[in-house]
């Protein structure tokens, strides 16, 4: 049986969620049943027992605690997700707590989808991820994948 994993939460139902770092199997049988398929993981030390359940494909984007994801970063992850999204697959991402890197992430993503401004990306995601996008330079770096989308 599977354990809701700390501060998990869908962003876009189903199809894209944020969580803080998985720490048990029973995390990972919870995405699963969850629907999601592949996790991508932004910390620099993978997280422990991804190995524990075959049917999640682990990603990993290494982005330094408290910096923002690089542009090439970023295109891999909305890559990660449109791709599995075509095939009715569904992707969590994670950092450490899931705030900053992984906010940083979802608020490009919906940029990305709903063709939100960067302000109004940033704001949605703190409004469904309280606390999320920690620093300036993560703000800015969604501010800057807006201006290269456009």
């Amino acid at each position: 049986m599977g354990v809701q994993p700390p501060n998990f939460s869908w962003v876009l139902p189903r199809r894209l969620a944020g969580l803080a770092l998985p720490r048990l199997p029973a995390h990972y049988q919870f995405l699963l049943d969850q629907g999601v398929r592949h996790l991508v993981s932004l910390t620099e030390r993978g997280p422990p027992h991804s190995d524990s359940c075959p049917g999640l494909t682990l990603h990993r984007l290494r982005i330094p605690d408290f910096c923002p994801p690089g542009p090439e970063q970023i295109d891999r992850f909305v890559k990660i997700v449109d791709e599995a999204n075509a095939r009715g697959e569904a992707v969590a991402v994670h950092c450490a707590l899931g705030f900053g890197r992984t906010g940083t992430m979802l608020a490009c993503y919906l940029v990305k989808e709903r063709g939100l401004a960067a302000g109004d990306a940033i704001a949605e995601i703190r409004r469904l991820r309280p606390g999320s996008i920690e620093t300036y330079e993560q703000e800015k770096a969604v501010f800057q994948f807006y201006q290269r989308t456009k």
